[in-house]
């Protein structure tokens, strides 16, 4: 099977169900699909169409409650890697280096 070439400009916040076919949701995970907090406990993902026809075709329900377009992520929220080594450096403080440094 080979990969599309443009990734989609959309994806959806879906809550997965089980379905006339497949009643065990433990499956879900076997589909490595993106999992987002739910706070009711329900399984909620992050999907494509293509995501949401093989969940259908597993035998489970899938409920769409928004689209969420998809887009890079503010740089603001990137973090250096500067600030990532010294957020490092300060959390290893005080442990044994491998090699005995």
């Amino acid at each position: 099977m080979s990969e599309p070439t443009e990734r989609p400009a959309v994806r959806f916040d879906a809550t997965v169900h089980p379905g006339a076919a497949n009643r065990d949701l433990r499956g879900v995970a076997d589909l490595d699909l993106d999992r987002i907090p739910d706070p009711e406990g329900a399984v909620r993902v992050l999907v494509t169409a293509d995501d949401c026809r093989r969940l259908l075709e597993s035998g489970y329900e899938v409920h769409l409650h928004a689209p969420v377009p998809v887009r890079p992520l503010p740089g603001e929220l990137v973090e250096q890697d500067e600030a990532v080594r010294a957020w490092l450096e300060e959390r290893l403080q005080g442990s044994r280096r491998a090699g005995g440094a």
